[in-house]
């Protein structure tokens, strides 16, 4: 599921401590670097979410939460 990441979206998930990135996960293997369900990572792996993409460098402008997620 996708959502803007809108100031106040980055403002609570600083407040709360959000955790929402695959390392997180209960189904994440950590062993493999991939997911028990085999999802694709569609930036639930980057962490802090509002964090620059590995590649591009690029700020991200929405974030995508698992519908699986489990917090371990």
């Amino acid at each position: 599921m996708r959502f803007p990441l809108t100031p106040v979206l980055l403002a609570q998930a600083k407040q709360f401590e959000l955790r929402s990135s695959c390392s997180d996960c209960l189904f994440w293997r950590t062993s493999h670097q991939e997911c028990w369900h085999g999802w694709p990572d569609e930036g639930q792996r980057r962490y802090p979410i509002d964090a620059p993409d590995p590649v591009t460098g690029a700020a991200p402008t929405d974030v995508a939460f698992c519908k699986e997620f489990e917090l371990r």
